[in-house]
């Protein structure tokens, strides 16, 4: 098995059991920033581009130094649906790993437009823009909900992909305030109609954004998606789990299950894909509508 499937099954497994410890125990949580602070450079090359990163991250960081990717098959699948002048958008854009391979195969006729609400995060994006020379990104500094307004974005403090609007059991939460904007209404204000792609990574906000972009998911017919599915964080946020799957059912999606350790996407139906999620786990899913509907 090659090193990024066997970490993708290790994290599977093993997550759910060390993610209470590093919120709830301080001194193990610190004892691991600074092991990682002290392992991992603030560098690294990917696919040809190179990235900033925080080296203080059990996330994203972590699975890059280990394995020496992030996510490969996932980003591939994404990738490979893109084509020049294409619409992506990157809903939780991190520190650019989806949205930067996707400015090169979208090219200068087309656009990406990646979402990320937290200052860090995206000053590490904005500097990956620039030494990669790259400029057909819009980075858009808000998070992505049903409608406009402005919240507090509640911040994890040892994974930097983990940041959420909705989290139960928040007293003493670092936060951050920041805009937040839906997608039919910040497409709207830019002039912006046809959509091709859409990554979704919003740690339980899915929901929420699906509901503000009821009129792109309408006026686009063949978009695909790739959504991180997480039912336990769906709940926190209020969101119904099985009701977001049966509601991209509804409105024409066919779903498939990514499995990134075994490099797989098989159809599913709603019933199987939450299936695949027991316990506090969760599934990257691919959903497809009209003639995009052939993986």
């Amino acid at each position: 098995m090659s090193g990024h499937r066997f970490f993708n099954k290790l994290r599977s497994g093993m997550a759910p059991l060390i993610r209470p410890v590093l919120e709830g125990v301080g001194p193990i949580r610190r004892l691991g920033l600074w092991m990682l602070s002290r392992r991992h450079s603030d560098e690294v090359e990917l696919d040809g581009q190179c990235f900033k990163v925080d080296p203080r991250d059990f996330g994203v960081t972590l699975e890059l130094h280990s394995t020496g990717t992030y996510e490969p098959f996932t980003r591939g699948l994404c990738l490979e649906s893109l084509d020049a002048g294409m619409v992506f958008l990157d809903i939780g854009a991190h520190v650019g790993l989806y949205a930067l391979p996707a400015a090169n195969r979208v090219g200068q006729q087309g656009r990406v437009i990646a979402f990320e609400p937290h200052p860090s995060n995206r000053g590490l994006l904005e500097e990956n823009l620039h030494r990669n020379e790259i400029d057909n990104v819009t980075v858009v500094p808000a998070a992505v909900s049903d409608s406009a307004g402005r919240m507090h974005l509640q911040v994890s403090t040892f994974n930097t992909g983990d940041h959420r609007l909705y989290r139960q059991g928040s007293v003493g939460v670092q936060t951050v305030e920041t805009d937040v904007v839906s997608v039919d209404g910040w497409l709207e204000s830019a002039g912006i109609e046809k959509v091709d792609m859409i990554k979704m990574d919003v740690q339980g906000a899915e929901a929420n954004v699906l509901k503000g972009m009821r009129r792109t998911l309408e006026a686009n017919r063949r978009l695909r998606m790739i959504i991180e599915y997480t039912p336990w964080m769906l709940r926190e946020s209020g969101a119904d789990p099985m009701s977001l799957l049966t509601d991209l059912e509804s409105a024409g999606f066919s779903l498939s299950i990514i499995d990134e350790a075994l490099g797989t996407v098989e159809s599913a139906s709603s019933a199987q894909v939450h299936k695949a999620c027991p316990g506090r786990s969760y599934v990257n899913i691919l959903a497809v509508r009209g003639e995009s509907d052939e993986v």
